[in-house]
């Protein structure tokens, strides 16, 4: 719901470091409203960023390498299934690029364009309804862009009310773990 507002920047960090940089940026560097979205649930792995890593409005990074397609996540919790979902897809030859972005309601387009390069298609999962989060923010930006307007898009996030369970236990209802990510992009049954 905050990310229909126009002065309002939504940020979910992946980890301890990226959740310092965040906080000095929107206290030092942000002109506008500023949210940090801390994610609760504990994630099986502590995600590692790059050693030179700096938060940039409007960019993320690359977490992993591929060229097949690339798939955008954010937090520590959807980013492990992203990551995991890309190592499922590695050993069946398929490549996913694994983008952290946790800005949520900022796309830089140059960046955006960069970044896709030659991947087929754009994935965006999202830890909540598909409206009104990154997968929004990401569409909004490829349809400005000449290069990737016609590229094939997905969003892939809750299409309904959030099931009750432990976390991996919702994960896998909602189809939002690593391995139903793998499947929903390959389009077919990968274990």
């Amino acid at each position: 719901l905050l990310g229909a507002l126009p002065n309002c920047i939504i940020i979910e960090p992946c980890n301890g470091m990226e959740t310092k940089l965040a906080l000095e940026w929107c206290v030092d560097d942000s002109k506008e409203n500023c949210m940090i979205r801390l994610a609760i649930s504990p994630s099986p792995r502590n995600i590692q960023l790059p050693d030179n890593y700096r938060l940039t409005l409007g960019n993320g990074t690359v977490l992993y390498e591929g060229n097949d397609a690339i798939l955008f996540a954010y937090g520590p919790v959807m980013l492990n299934e992203a990551l995991s979902a890309a190592k499922f897809l590695e050993e069946k030859n398929f490549h996913l690029k694994v983008v952290n972005m946790p800005w949520l309601t900022r796309v830089d387009k140059s960046w955006l364009e960069e970044i896709v390069g030659n991947c087929k298609k754009i994935y965006v999962l999202d830890n909540h309804s598909s409206y009104g989060g990154l997968g929004d923010a990401v569409l909004n930006t490829i349809i400005l862009s000449d290069r990737l307007k016609n590229r094939p898009f997905k969003k892939i996030a809750i299409e309904e009310y959030p099931a009750c369970g432990t976390p991996q236990e919702s994960l896998r209802y909602h189809r939002l773990d690593g391995v139903s990510l793998a499947e929903r992009i390959r389009g077919g049954v990968i274990l």
